[in-house]
């Protein structure tokens, strides 16, 4: 018996050692799955209000605490290619969406309190989300190539219409939370449901008809199966029934580019 437990003690140590090779390995992995996004959730929560709750949030810009946010962003830009890519999809997602609204606030910053709208921030020959000028995997991006380039292809979720925000009164409010990876798909559905309940989209029940932000209508091909059967299913966020979605004509709203400061 004695010879028995000799020769399976070697045998326990070695597994014991691959064991702890392994967990070394994996650390760097497991650390690497999370980005810290609380400097952007801290200064979301202090500077970002809602006029109307769900609905309508506006941005304290005049009081924004810009070192922080440099802090954030720096740290964001710090991230690289390779780490990016060793995230999960939804840690990526949720990356991406705070780097866009956090970089589109600094824009407005960049010029606040002479703008009114962020097209001011663009002039005859290039629209102000074509600008190369956020830091991003070592080089200088533009808010478009965030969106087009990287958000939409890269992660076929239409409800990120909801959750990246341009700072204008007409677009979905921006949220006083940062988005994270372990709740973004939960954080998405709900900005989507708040934003068809807002003013901003709703039902016409003497016409039968649809009025919807003019983002549907620029985005109409991200919603899978055509936009009356896709928002059928959030019916009830529009305060009808999924029938009369279905059936309704659509039309869309004049869209406010007017700057969502809160004054």
């Amino acid at each position: 018996m004695q010879t028995l437990k000799t020769l399976f003690n070697p045998a326990k140590r070695l597994f014991a050692q691959v064991l702890i090779l392994i967990s070394l390995i994996a650390s760097p992995l497991a650390l690497a799955e999370s980005f810290d996004h609380s400097q952007w959730d801290g200064l979301l929560k202090e500077y970002v209000h809602w006029p109307v709750a769900n609905q309508e949030s506006r941005v304290d810009y005049a009081n924004f605490d810009r070192q922080e946010l440099q802090a954030y962003l720096d740290k964001l830009a710090s991230i690289t290619q390779s780490e990016f890519d060793s995230w999960s999809d939804n840690e990526q997602l949720a990356f991406l969406i705070n780097a866009y609204n956090a970089y589109t606030v600094q824009y407005i910053l960049s010029a606040y309190p002479n703008i009114t709208s962020i097209r001011d921030l663009g002039n005859l020959f290039q629209s102000p989300w074509k600008k190369k000028r956020f830091m991003l995997f070592g080089e200088k991006v533009s808010l478009d190539h965030i969106e087009h380039d990287l958000i939409r292809p890269g992660y076929n979720n239409p409800h990120i219409h909801a959750a990246v925000v341009c700072a204008a009164i007409s677009c979905p409010p921006l949220q006083s939370v940062a988005f994270t990876g372990e709740a973004v798909e939960q954080q998405l559905i709900q900005a989507f449901r708040e934003f068809l309940h807002s003013n901003k989209n709703y039902y016409d029940d003497e016409n039968e008809r649809l009025y919807l932000s003019s983002i549907f209508k620029w985005y109409k091909g991200d919603f899978e199966g055509g936009l009356n059967n896709y928002l059928s299913q959030y019916a009830a966020d529009l305060r009808v029934s999924p029938e009369q979605v279905k059936k309704a004509k659509i039309s869309y709203l004049d869209y406010d580019w007017s700057l969502n400061d809160y004054r």
